[in-house]
C-alpha cells in the first residue's frame, strides 16, 4: 500500500533530491522521502475548490484550484517550506548538477514556487496540475461514504481533501519547478435531507419470528408429503383392483 503522509506530519527535512537527468527536452531529478526513499505523498487538510472539473478537462495542463481556509494556514506554511527546502537545495548541488555555482539570486529567479503571496485578512489559494490522458482525468475520487465517484463532478465550492504527489524537480532553459499533482480526492458531497435514509442494515431480528417461520415450512413440507402418500396408495389401489378383474376375467375364460 501506497504510504500517505498527512500535512502534518510530513517532515521537509527528510526530502532527498536527487540530479536531475535528461528527460526529452528537459531534466527531471525525483524526489523521495526518508531512509526508505519512498514516494512523497501528502494528505491536504479540508480545502474549497474554486474549479468547476467539467470546464478544464479539455486544457491541454489543467490545474485545481483550491482555498486554504484560515484555520489550515499550517498547510500554506508547509508549501512555503517545499518552495525554501527546493530553493536551497538547488544552490547547495548547483556545482554538481549543472557544473557552476549559481548565485541565488539567479535560481531564485528561474523557481516557480507552488505557493504565491495573499492580502492580509483574504485566505490564499494554490493551483495543482490534475493528470489527464485521451481527454480523462488520471486521478481517482471517492466521497465521504467511500463510494468511487466521477471526477468531472466536483464543482466550485465543493469541500474537498487531496493526496498530492511530488513528483520531483523539473528543469527547462529558463526555469525549473517542483513537478506536484493530484493523485488521489476525497470529494464531501451533500446530503439530501428531505429523507434520513439509514444506509446500513438496522433491522433488530426476531429469533421467534424465524422460528415460527421454520415451523410453518415444516407443516407446509409434512402436508405436502402426506399428499403425495396418499396419491400414492390410491394408485396402488387402483392396480390391485384392475389385478383382481383381470384375474377373475382369466378364471371365467378357463371355465368356458
Amino acid at each position: 500500500m501506497t504510504s500517505v503522509k498527512t500535512y502534518d506530519s510530513i517532515q521537509v527535512s527528510k526530502f532527498n533530491y536527487n540530479k536531475p537527468t535528461k528527460y526529452n527536452n528537459s531534466y527531471f531529478g525525483p524526489l523521495s522521502y526518508d531512509e526508505n526513499t519512498e514516494p512523497i505523498y501528502i494528505q491536504t487538510p479540508k480545502l474549497k475548490c474554486k474549479t468547476n472539473l467539467k470546464d478544464i478537462i479539455e486544457q491541454k495542463n489543467p490545474y485545481l484550484e483550491v482555498t486554504i481556509p484560515k484555520n489550515r494556514l499550517d498547510f500554506y506554511d508547509l508549501c512555503l517550506s517545499i518552495d525554501d527546502k527546493n530553493v536551497k537545495t538547488t544552490f547547495e548541488k548547483s556545482e554538481d548538477w549543472f557544473g557552476k555555482d549559481l548565485p541565488m539570486e539567479a535560481i531564485e529567479g528561474m523557481y516557480k514556487p507552488i505557493t504565491k503571496g495573499f492580502k492580509k485578512d483574504t485566505e490564499p489559494t494554490i493551483k495543482f496540475k490534475i493528470p489527464v490522458a485521451k481527454g480523462k482525468f488520471q486521478c481517482s475520487c471517492y466521497n465521504q461514504s467511500k463510494n468511487f465517484i466521477d471526477v468531472s463532478d466536483i464543482k466550485e465550492n465543493d469541500e474537498l481533501i487531496l493526496i498530492l504527489h511530488l513528483k520531483g524537480l523539473k528543469v527547462l532553459k529558463q526555469h525549473y519547478f517542483c513537478d506536484c499533482y493530484v493523485s488521489q480526492i476525497k470529494l464531501f458531497q451533500e446530503k439530501d435531507l428531505k429523507y434520513n435514509i439509514i444506509e446500513e442494515y438496522s433491522f433488530v431480528d426476531n429469533e421467534d419470528e424465524e422460528e415460527d417461520y421454520s415451523d410453518i415450512l415444516d407443516q407446509e413440507l409434512i402436508m405436502e408429503f402426506n399428499k403425495e402418500k396418499e396419491e400414492k396408495v390410491k394408485k396402488i389401489q387402483e392396480i390391485r383392483k384392475r389385478m383382481d378383474e383381470n384375474k377373475k376375467l382369466l378364471e371365467d375364460l378357463e371355465n368356458n
